[in-house]
């Protein structure tokens, strides 16, 4: 009986912790979103666009397909991007997708 508690508290402790850190990985990384977008200049910004929409290409194809058109140019863009100085991390796929719903959200209006 008292394992069993244990095991229980530890459970929910652990579940806590993992919460936890997932709440301080999404809030840095909102701040690391806030940072580039803040940093970037006006080409930086075309080229993110130009990296968001061959992201957007390439996550939505059609897998049925034969042919790897948007994996060439996703991985183009994504190298342009680096060029560019636009660094390769998460947070400017998530800055992306961003710029991909906002987008979309503009057309349906």
């Amino acid at each position: 009986m008292i394992s069993a508690v244990c095991a229980v508290v530890l459970g929910v402790l652990l579940t806590g912790s993992d919460l936890a850190d997932r709440w301080r990985e999404d809030r840095s990384q909102r701040a690391r979103i806030a940072e580039i977008s803040d940093s970037l200049d006006r080409f930086q910004w075309a080229v993110l666009e130009h990296l968001a929409e061959a992201r957007h290409n390439f996550l939505y194809r059609d897998r049925a397909r034969p042919g790897g058109e948007e994996c060439r140019a996703f991985i183009a863009t994504r190298e342009a991007a680096n060029r560019f100085g636009i660094p390769d991390e998460v947070a400017v796929y998530r800055l992306a997708d961003r710029i991909i719903r906002e987008r979309d959200q503009q057309a349906l209006r």
